[in-house]
């Protein structure tokens, strides 16, 4: 099982941040089964930290910038975050499902 974490809206069961609907289209497309968790905005930094997810940028300052999407393999225990590293491990680790990069297209 898939946990797919996301920020929630103050409209309950919607998600926040358009960008976190990619990683939920691609779950979808792949027919992979999913849960979703919910991760409060301010909550994001720590919960990536006690999980051991990198961050996906660096701030003016140096320090790391930690944003969602993540999600969670159960079935590997590996934790990603960002939409294209959590593509690419989809597609690596479910290849019996449709690839969302098609192959030789991985630099575009």
């Amino acid at each position: 099982m898939l946990t797919f974490y996301d920020i929630p809206s103050k409209v309950p069961g919607q998600a926040w941040s358009p960008t976190n609907w990619k990683v939920r289209f691609i779950l979808n497309y792949k027919q992979l089964e999913y849960k979703t968790e919910w991760i409060e905005y301010p909550d994001i930094e720590a919960f990536c930290k006690q999980h051991g997810i990198p961050p996906t940028a660096t701030k003016l300052d140096g320090t790391g910038y930690y944003t969602l999407p993540a999600i969670h393999d159960e079935k590997t225990g590996i934790y990603k975050a960002d939409t294209i590293p959590i593509a690419q491990y989809l597609d690596m680790t479910y290849p019996d499902t449709p690839a969302v990069i098609p192959s030789g297209t991985e630099t575009l």
